[in-house]
């Protein structure tokens, strides 16, 4: 009996299989990084406008609790803030983007490909994260009146020595670069917040001084609002003076004399508000002289 011998039978070599590339771009990928980005801006903004509303109403030597603004009431300020915030910062990226945009096509993509080696980069993007986390502290020397080389030292001094290090080891892992986009987002945050609070406690200083609100306190949602007030009888408490109406609480109106540059507390039933104006122009167009508060002790 003749045997046949059989060919060896090959292993067909399984074929790689080619994995799709990432999609970069998508989505869902961006919607997760400006979450990463806008909701940690958003918190460190919202706490700190907090404590600025609460610097508003000591100037004035009450508790926004005192003037009846509760937590709902404040909550209801500050959200409208931060879309505010939120409506004029949206356009100023945009224009950032779009500079970049001509920029790359003038250079025919070298500025893009540069940017993409300088993320790639550990020390740099890691210098560069620590020299934004630093915003924080500008903000809360600002807020405290220091300026000059002083800020600059100090913001080179905490960037280079305590994020430098941490935010290059965070760079090693996916999960870490995450991290630290949040943390930096928070820190941008709380230095944009505690610019604010400077601007707001400026604001409420200069209505205890001579009635006259800006901008950024207006912006907030603080009512400048001033009245003439009267008893229960009818009879106007300082003719030809009108009192800033800090608001209301347990049966009462709270008041801010600028005459007296003090803080008065009436019963609502024994009170009378007449000629209510919001925004108040004392120097009338610019045709009359607007005193400073404080004119009744004088």
């Amino acid at each position: 009996m003749s045997s046949q011998t059989l060919p060896p039978i090959e292993a067909k070599a399984e074929e790689p299989q080619v994995q799709a590339p990432k999609e970069r771009g998508s989505v869902l990928e961006i919607f997760e990084r400006l979450g990463t980005v806008v909701v940690p801006v958003a918190v460190g903004l919202y706490a700190l406008l907090y404590m600025g509303f609460q610097s508003v109403y000591e100037t004035f030597g009450i508790t926004p609790e005192q003037a009846g603004i509760d937590q709902s009431t404040l909550l209801g300020r500050l959200i409208a803030t931060l879309i505010l915030l939120f409506l004029i910062l949206l356009p100023v990226g945009g224009m950032v983007v779009g500079v970049g945009w001509v920029l790359n096509v003038i250079t025919r993509g070298w500025a893009g490909r540069m940017l993409d080696r300088g993320r790639e980069r550990p020390w740099l993007a890691a210098t560069v994260g620590a020299l934004l986390s630093g915003t924080a502290y500008w903000g809360l020397l600002t807020l405290f009146g220091v300026t000059g080389t002083t800020v600059t030292i100090t913001i080179a001094v905490v960037a280079l020595f305590g994020y430098l290090i941490p935010y290059r080891l965070l760079r090693r892992q996916p999960s870490g670069r995450a991290g630290m986009r949040v943390l930096i987002s928070a820190l941008v945050g709380i230095g944009m917040g505690f610019v604010l609070v400077g601007w707001m406690t400026e604001g409420a200083e200069d209505v205890y001084k001579n009635g006259d609100s800006n901008i950024v306190l207006m912006l907030a949602g603080f009512p400048n609002q001033w009245a003439t007030v009267s008893d229960g009888d009818g009879k106007v408490l300082t003719p030809d003076d009108r009192w800033l109406v800090l608001g209301q609480d347990g049966g009462s109106y709270t008041f801010y004399d600028c005459g007296k540059m003090a803080t008065v507390r009436r019963p609502i039933e024994a009170t009378i508000l007449t000629n209510v104006v919001l925004d108040p122009d004392f120097s009338e167009g610019g045709t009359e002289k607007v005193e400073d508060c404080g004119y009744a002790n004088k």
